[in-house]
């Protein structure tokens, strides 16, 4: 009798054991969830604020609600990913990449906004980066977790990152200034247009931010050259190929920009393209071979 009872007070104690082993490893679970939601509502918010701000003061200055709301979703993203991180792990699934390269482009937009008046980036680029963060918490996982990284190829894929998250604020920035400078030749001067700065800084900031991405996405190739073993391997080839096709797109069209001033319409149209190769370089694989495959 007594050891039937050892063995009933066993059996309802094992049920509450489970219990806890799941709670325990599903906290940082529970964390990361609750993070990605802070995170992605403090995106919005910041997307609305500026919106709702530009409708009704119908100019753009640096409101100081915007920059405490901005830097609560970047410190909340920034922290989700460094979690994800912490384990000692980095997968470079499709969404988890995303994810990466919007924490980026947020933190270079809200480090823009405090040197430069770019306000529109924030109205265009935070809701995509909160819906990134909630894809990467809630989609199902791609890519397989890579363990034991060289120091070397994290350095590469950190500046991969940041030049494409760089190259992307330039194209954003280049999508304005053509609808900026269409809108200015038909007389149209309302809208949206009567918040942008003067035209000729558009142009100025566009070709700082393609210069600084296209220095970054130089240094990105080197680092790639001298870290990884075989740059052209056959599972890395078209990225090679379409990443070497942009930074010869960006670095022609900077140049004969320098040496004779090309029409902006030729340099964003040349930008549009560099970037497309860039995309479906870092994109295009993932996105056949995770998601639709």
């Amino acid at each position: 009798m007594r050891y039937k009872c050892v063995v009933y007070v066993a059996c309802a104690i094992d049920p509450i054991i489970e219990s806890e082993k799941l709670t325990v490893n599903d906290t940082p679970q529970l964390l990361q969830a609750g993070l990605a939601i802070i995170s992605a509502l403090l995106y919005v918010g910041t997307s609305a604020r500026q919106l709702l701000f530009l409708d009704r003061e119908g100019c753009a200055p640096r409101e100081a609600s915007v920059i405490y709301l901005a830097v609560g979703a970047v410190a909340a993203h920034a922290a989700l990913s460094w979690l994800e991180l912490s384990d000692g792990t980095l997968s470079l699934g499709f969404y988890k990449v995303a994810s990466f390269i919007f924490l980026v482009i947020s933190v270079l937009s809200l480090l823009a906004l405090l040197l430069r008046p770019l306000h529109m980036m924030i109205i265009a680029t935070f809701p995509l980066a909160a819906l990134s963060v909630l894809l990467n918490a809630f989609a199902p996982a791609t890519g397989r977790p890579m363990i034991g990284l060289e120091p070397g190829l994290i350095v590469h894929i950190t500046l991969s990152l940041t030049a494409f998250g760089i190259l992307t604020i330039a194209v954003v920035q280049a999508g304005l200034v053509s609808a900026q400078t269409r809108k200015l030749r038909q007389h149209q001067i309302g809208g949206f247009v009567r918040v942008l700065p003067p035209l000729d800084l558009m142009e100025q900031m566009f070709f700082e931010l393609l210069i600084a991405g296209t220095v970054v996405l130089s240094a990105a190739v080197i680092a790639g050259v001298v870290f990884i073993d075989d740059f052209f391997a056959q599972h890395l080839v078209h990225k090679t190929v379409l990443t070497l096709v942009a930074w010869s797109i960006f670095a022609v069209t900077l140049f004969v920009h320098w040496r004779s001033g090309w029409r902006i319409g030729t340099a964003v149209s040349l930008t549009f393209t560099g970037y497309t190769c860039l995309v479906i370089g870092f994109f295009g694989s993932k996105l056949v071979l995770e998601l639709l495959l």
